[in-house]
């Protein structure tokens, strides 16, 4: 759970770009090219980790390497009142990756992952399928010539 009152000063911005950039390194080799003691970035590290603010060390991959290659965004109206029992089976789909609470044109909108365009048919109909769904418009995405997180915004 996040630590909404820590605030991410310079030197965590230089861990967590270092960390983007070489997320294999050891802590002396980090506290080297960041110029810190490695005390001072080992007790960092467990702050931003303490404190919700690294929430994972997984690696990053590429979608067109994987089975999951189709991505597609899909924006769901909802009944009144049907929030947590929506949210409850699409955090229980595996193909969902995100799900964001919007304003405009629907309640949530989702990003997916599927292994082919059939599969994303499969997908988008078992969730238009959960009881409190009204209603679904969905993107594909052709492809993706930019592609961030977080930390890269946070680490420059």
């Amino acid at each position: 759970m996040s630590d909404s009152t820590y605030q991410i000063d310079n030197a965590d911005r230089r861990l967590i770009g270092a960390l983007r950039r070489g997320g294999r390194l050891s802590n002396s080799d980090l506290a080297r090219s960041l110029g810190m003691a490695r005390g001072t970035v080992q007790s960092r590290l467990h702050r931003l980790v303490d404190t919700g603010v690294i929430t994972g060390w997984g690696p990053d991959l590429d979608p067109r390497t994987s089975d999951l290659a189709v991505t597609a965004f899909t924006t769901l109206t909802i009944a009144q009142g049907a929030h947590d029992r929506v949210v409850a089976a699409l955090e229980a789909t595996p193909e969902v990756m995100e799900v964001h609470v919007i304003t405009g044109a629907g309640d949530l909108l989702c990003r997916l992952a599927a292994r082919s365009n059939d599969h994303l048919h499969d997908v988008i109909q078992a969730i238009v399928a959960t009881e409190g769904v009204l209603r679904s418009s969905s993107q594909l995405a052709l492809h993706t010539p930019l592609r961030r997180t977080l930390a890269d915004l946070v680490g420059r």
